[in-house]
């Protein structure tokens, strides 16, 4: 009987109905697929550990800083010379951060509320490269896994970790924070040498307070997410070299420029907007151009410090695919 029947369809009739079969046929299989899928990130998930979260406190002490050199030269705009900086490497991932500076001392306080049956907090020195200290943090199970099963994607479990950096030692800091959002402040700290990356993510980062002696040069990447950066004069670096891909990325200014220098500034952006805010405490020279070729050399505009003493910023800004802007306040 089925068969007459579907002999009596027209030929568009049947073909609608085969498509209709196919389709319904594909729709169980995707489904079928993802239920296994699931089961499968659960399973994997599940062999782990623990996946409730726990309250973790844990000190990580720096190597003593070694004295300098003999002859070795003071830093800029100081009368005195300087310890070797110690090499501190900050690697996080997945989850809500804050970094910010704490007390004198030699030791970095690490705290937060994360499942330590699915993530892991590593330290490590390597005294190969003069003894560095490595403190990392990440998730043991792959993004596959964390994603199909619902772990670490809501608000409510993903780790919250703040990472206290004591002040008065002097540093050369490499940061890095991916996947997740983050609040970091090195305002205040002794910092020689600075490389920051943040990525898949919103960001903001300040510099409340002065880096004391100032900075010999920052490098700072940004990508797949909103940055802001606030007080960057504070940063007080004889360079900047700032980069930016797939997000909005703003960028403050002000702070305490040294008077009498001149600071060389870049900023390389792709696929967003970029804004710069620029005090008239400051004197600016700003070229910009885009993958278009077009470039516009910018001066000072009639609010701008007629002061001859006042510090001397050099923007370059290079975009492509997107916008960029610079205001004056």
């Amino acid at each position: 009987m089925a068969d007459y029947a579907v002999k009596k369809l027209s030929g568009w009739q049947k073909a609608g109905l085969f498509a209709g079969v196919g389709c319904l046929s594909i729709v169980v299989v995707v489904i079928g697929g993802l239920a296994i899928a699931v089961a499968i990130a659960r399973s994997t998930i599940a062999q782990l550990g623990d996946p409730n979260p726990t309250r973790t406190e844990r000190t990580i002490a720096l190597p003593s800083p070694q004295a300098a050199a003999p002859g070795a030269a003071a830093p800029k705009g100081s009368t005195s010379k300087v310890d070797t900086p110690l090499r501190l490497t900050i690697n996080l991932e997945d989850g809500n951060f804050t970094i910010r500076p704490g007390p004198p001392g030699a030791q970095v306080q690490v705290e937060g509320t994360y499942a330590q049956g699915l993530y892991e907090l590593i330290e490590d020195r390597d005294d190969n490269t003069g003894g560095r200290t490595t403190i990392r943090f990440r998730s043991k199970a792959p993004a596959w896994a964390r994603l199909l099963s619902g772990v670490g994607t809501n608000a409510g479990n993903r780790p919250e970790l703040t990472v206290v950096i004591p002040t008065g030692v002097p540093i050369d800091l490499s940061l890095r924070v991916g996947q997740g959002e983050s609040r970091i402040d090195l305002g205040g700290l002794t910092l020689t040498d600075l490389g920051l990356e943040v990525a898949m993510g919103n960001h903001r980062i300040d510099f409340k307070e002065p880096v004391v002696r100032g900075l010999r040069r920052a490098r700072l990447n940004a990508s797949m997410g909103n940055v802001s950066i606030d007080h960057l004069g504070n940063a007080r670096a004889e360079s900047i070299d700032a980069a930016g891909s797939m997000g909005n990325l703003r960028v403050d200014l002000g702070g305490d420029w040294p008077k009498e220098t001149e600071t060389d500034l870049s900023f390389r952006h792709s696929m967003g907007e970029l804004t710069l805010n620029v005090p008239t405490q400051v004197r600016l020279e700003a070229e910009v151009s885009s993958s278009q070729g077009n470039a516009d050399n910018r001066s000072a505009d009639s609010r701008e410090t007629q002061d001859p003493a006042a510090p001397r910023l050099r923007v370059r800004v290079s975009t492509s695919m997107g916008d960029s802007h610079i205001s004056r306040y």
